[in-house]
């Protein structure tokens, strides 16, 4: 009869977790790229391009006003709820960086076309 006791403890535990509290055990990790969005139904792509539906709803924990173009951190469900997402480089910083980038190459350009040319002494008679 000592079990007794022991048992129904063990019973109440296991029935005493929520649904959500389970489903929490089993959201999976990604890093994914926004590509659309459209209500609560995002659109994302992971590092190998392979794209997926997920909902962010009210009971979906954000970081940061999410938008197309953010690369973040995401939680997921099995089911396509999105636990947590976390935005680990916002689509306005990634802009900014491609367009400081492009400049620095026309930059690089720019001063490659108008730098003097070396001449080498046996070109100069070939020309």
């Amino acid at each position: 009869m000592k079990l007794l006791p022991s048992l129904v403890l063990g019973v109440w535990t296991l029935l005493s977790h929520s649904a959500a509290e389970s489903a929490m055990q089993e959201a999976k990790h990604f890093v994914v790229d926004i590509i659309a969005i459209n209500g609560e139904e995002f659109v994302v792509k992971d590092e190998n391009g392979k794209e997926a539906n997920i909902h962010v709803g009210t009971e979906t924990e954000k970081f940061g006003n999410l938008q197309v173009g953010d690369r973040v951190d995401a939680w997921v469900y099995p089911n396509g709820q999105a636990r947590t997402l976390m935005i680990l480089r916002s689509a306005s910083v990634i802009k900014q960086d491609q367009a400081q980038q492009n400049q620095q190459e026309a930059q690089q350009k720019q001063q490659r076309a108008e730098a003097p040319q070396e001449v080498h002494p046996g070109e100069a008679a070939i020309k």
